[in-house]
């Protein structure tokens, strides 16, 4: 397995097995490219599972994927679809009639049928041609494999060696061994990988990768995890999704306060100010065209009070000024204390960290002892879901009623005062269309427990006996009344094994494939990104796989800006076992194991520095944010950059003084231990006025890794 993840802290040197190779953060794409070099040049890759041009031809051939690979894309930049890949009506081609069941016809796209050479619908071809690039109905086009050719090829593999800090044999001896196993491979890369300003060329190359080798939804290769039968959807007793009388809201109608999921272009506000003269107007924060929500993003729009205000805030659980790099400044906090920025923010959390600290009202939460959860199974192969139940009656306020303060609780009661669809009696559905009250959180996960007794096969009823030796026969009258006498013996059942789940074999076909196969199509050539366009500089990125540098928000390079020799140190954050965003840095015994963090260095970067294990080291940015702490030099650690364990640095959490109506508790300095990195924000967004992160240009997320520093004694 191949995970280029490792010098952010996904996996741990020490793992049986585990080769480590040290990656400069924010340089995955470039690793990514290499390998796909590697592969085209060595005719390693699989041609025959990228040649696929539809779900269909991917089936008959033995495959559980398919690819985009021989689409042809529009190379002429007079066409009017230029760089959209090419569709029947560009090529003369002809359409099957339209399905007047469908809810949704579908999108014929062009290829060369590799059998005839001639163009064809994708739907109609077993395979396409890989390598075409000429005209089609008197259009230039070629295909989006031969312009991922070009664009991995850009560079060569000693050029990706400097760029990631990994040897040149290293790089060439895992494209070998990666191309080496046929379709029983695969690549893991998520989390901290994808943090830098950079990050999408992460979940790109890792798909590339496994879709080249042809290994989605095959065993031994990428197969799905994490699979799990329905319990809070449409499930097999009760339909927890749909909501009657809910009001229709959506990107289509709505704009979502984190500026995802629309061009600039599509906006209201560019609309009106080009109709008010302006020629080219920029936005104050960057627009997300493909972006899902973020909450980083959520939170730079609140306190620059754009696109627009946010009136009311309500967090559950979340740190947002502590987990986003940039965020935890003064001027963020200032703004967020300000009722003018932001007039109402509401908090419910076990503890107050430093995103609650400056909420207007505090609502206590339960712990995962004291709460139900449906998380599914994780294993890979596996299929089922683990039940998470009260194993202690909740620490919270006991209301009236006999209910707890909790969230779900505090949600129900606003919403049923609010008068909102979905909530009090007749809100929950079953699958005979009776409705259901809802108005305790036990009559919903319960009945997301039933739906899951009742999955694929309904279990058996739980014993009296073992009913009264697991205590399960005194669980409260609230907990039986949300679902019927026949599914309540079955909803214990569930709950005396923790979860269900079912073998391995489940999801596996005796061919070798996912034995759920859908439509699964990896992009080779990504359209979307092709045709998004910067607000700021009108640029745009690659649409094949390629080494992007760290860039602001108008894409402009940050060494454009800034000297990377004076500034020449990257940085990466990871997450030790014992600590985490919430929680934990308030425990004696973690503390005790690790009493703070280090800035951990490379052995030669500390060297040339005359820097030793436990001095004081300051690492600064271009606009001189500074994070210090205790250095610690180790091999493991590659050369050019320096990681920080994330957790550590609280300023709340129970680290400063409080005081509550004259009653003052104090606050323990352990708490406060060690650093967080300091990172800069987007000079950019600055010159338009707005406080904006450094943050990946397609997905919106802020910069964790990467950035630039220089490193000094302090």
């Amino acid at each position: 397995m191949l995970d280029p993840t490792l010098a952010n802290g996904v996996i741990t040197p020490t793992a049986e097995g585990i080769n480590w190779v040290p990656i400069k953060p924010a340089t995955n794409g470039a690793l990514y490219s290499a390998i796909a070099q590697i592969l085209i040049r060595d005719n390693t890759f699989d041609a025959d599972a990228m040649a696929f041009p539809s779900h269909e031809a991917a089936l008959a051939g033995g495959y559980g994927g398919h690819t985009n690979a021989t689409y042809l894309v529009i190379t002429d930049e007079n066409h009017p679809n230029y760089r959209k890949l090419m569709r029947a009506a560009d090529a003369g081609l002809e359409v099957p009639p339209a399905d007047p069941e469908a809810t949704m016809q579908p999108t014929y796209y062009v290829v060369i049928d590799a059998a005839t050479g001639e163009p064809a619908l994708h739907t109609a071809a077993a395979k396409g041609d890989l390598f075409f690039e000429g005209e089609v109905n008197g259009v230039k086009v070629r295909t989006g494999f031969s312009m991922l050719r070009d664009s991995v090829n850009e560079r060569t593999i000693d050029e990706y060696a400097e760029i990631t800090g990994i040897p040149a044999s290293e790089i060439e001896r895992m494209g070998k061994e990666f191309g080496s196993h046929g379709h029983k491979v695969s690549v893991q890369a998520a989390a901290a990988s994808t943090a830098s300003v950079v990050g999408f060329d992460t979940p790109a190359g890792r798909e590339l990768l496994k879709a080249m080798m042809g290994t989605n939804q095959m065993t031994g290769g990428s197969f799905p995890s994490g699979q799990a039968p329905v319990t809070e959807g449409k499930g097999a007793c009760y339909d927890l999704t749909t909501i009657a009388g809910k009001p229709d809201v959506s990107n289509k109608n709505a704009v979502m306060i984190s500026r995802g999921s629309k061009a600039w272009e599509k906006t209201d506000e560019y609309k009106s100010r080009v109709a008010a003269g302006e020629k080219d107007p920029k936005p104050m924060l960057p627009w997300y065209t493909n972006a899902p929500q973020s909450d980083a993003q959520a939170i730079m729009s609140i306190v620059n009070k754009y696109p627009y205000q946010c009136k009311i805030l309500m967090t559950w659980m979340c740190n947002v000024i502590q987990a986003t790099p940039g965020a935890m400044r003064d001027e963020v906090i200032e703004k967020l204390k300000d009722t003018s920025v932001l007039p109402l923010h509401i908090v419910c959390d076990i503890v107050v960290g430093e995103m609650a600290q400056y909420a207007d009202y505090l609502i206590p939460d339960v712990t995962q002892y004291e709460s139900f959860g449906l998380p599914t199974v994780s294993m890979i192969g596996g299929y089922g879901t683990t039940v998470r139940w009260e194993a202690k009656t909740p620490e919270t306020t006991k209301l009236a009623d006999d209910r707890y303060v909790c969230w779900e609780t505090f949600l129900i009661d606003v919403a049923k005062a609010c008068e909102l669809p979905g909530w009090g009696e007749n809100a929950i559905p079953d699958v005979n269309g009776a409705m259901h009250p809802f108005n305790d959180s036990y009559d919903y996960y319960l009945k997301a427990v039933a739906n899951l007794a009742y999955a694929v096969e309904p279990v058996e009823d739980i014993t009296a006996e073992e009913a009264h030796i697991q205590g399960l026969d005194e669980l409260p009258e609230n907990w039986k009344k949300a679902v019927t006498d026949e599914e309540w013996p079955k909803v214990l059942k569930v709950l005396s094994r923790g979860g269900r789940y079912w073998g391995a074999d489940y999801k596996r076909g005796a061919d070798g494939r996912f034995k759920g196969l859908k439509a699964k199509e990896a992009y080779v050539y990504n359209e979307k990104r092709a045709l998004m366009t910067n607000p700021y500089s009108g640029k745009r990125l690659s649409p094949t796989l390629n080494y992007n540098e760290q860039m602001f928000a108008d894409l402009s390079p940050m060494t454009d800006h800034y000297s990377a020799e004076e500034y020449p140190f990257l940085c990466s954050e990871h997450k030790p076992k014992f600590r985490s965003v919430t929680m934990l840095s308030n425990s004696p015994i973690m503390r005790d194991i690790a009493a703070h963090n280090y800035i951990e260095m490379n052995e030669e970067d500390a060297a040339e520095l005359g820097i030793k294990d436990g001095d004081r080291v300051r690492a600064i940015t271009p606009l001189g944010d500074v994070t210090e702490g205790e250095a610690m030099v180790r091999a493991g650690q590659v050369k050019g950059a320096f990681a920080v364990a994330f957790g550590y640095g609280h300023i709340n959490y129970g680290a400063q003084d409080v005081e509550i109506d004259g009653k003052v508790t104090k606050g323990d300095p352990a708490i406060a231990a060690g650093t967080r990195i300091h990172m800069m924000v987007d000079p950019v967004v600055a010159e338009h006025g707005g406080l904006g992160i450094i943050a990946d240009n397609d997905a919106s997320s802020p910069g964790r890794c990467g950035g630039m520093f220089k490193i000094e004694k302090a």
